[in-house]
């Protein structure tokens, strides 16, 4: 079974290689003047370091879920959203961490770690190691 479950996220991770362009564009939080933008909700956007690239997250085995970006994050034993796609919290491995806007978090660094950054509306906006 663990077998059947690594080569599936394999196949959903390759699936994008062969395609013309970018996998996933760059997402940058920010406009030309620093600011940070502001999304569909109305609340800011959670500030992302780096880019969400599928190869970027091979350290903390992100690059299966890029194709997450855009979802709703559902939390531990909450109710799935009536439309459109998610992703439950109880398919996540550990180390992770969930940063929603304005969230405080700690500076530390830890590579294997998956940040998940989601706006107000749970919806999953970056994704990062450290």
């Amino acid at each position: 079974m663990r077998n059947f479950v690594v080569m599936f996220g394999l196949a959903v991770a390759l699936s994008g290689c062969g395609a013309m362009g970018e996998f996933v564009a760059d997402y940058n939080p920010f406009n030309r003047d620093g600011a940070p933008t502001m999304n569909d909700g109305g609340g800011l956007v959670a500030a992302a370091i780096g880019s969400a690239r599928p190869e970027t997250l091979l350290g903390c085995r992100g690059h299966v879920l890029t194709p997450a970006i855009g979802m709703t994050l559902v939390s531990f034993g909450g109710q799935s959203p009536s439309s459109g796609q998610f992703l439950r919290e109880e398919s996540l491995t550990p180390p992770y961490r969930v940063l929603s806007p304005g969230a405080a978090m700690t500076m530390d660094i830890v590579p294997s770690r998956l940040n998940i950054n989601i706006d107000r509306n749970n919806r999953i906006v970056n994704l990062r190691c450290g």
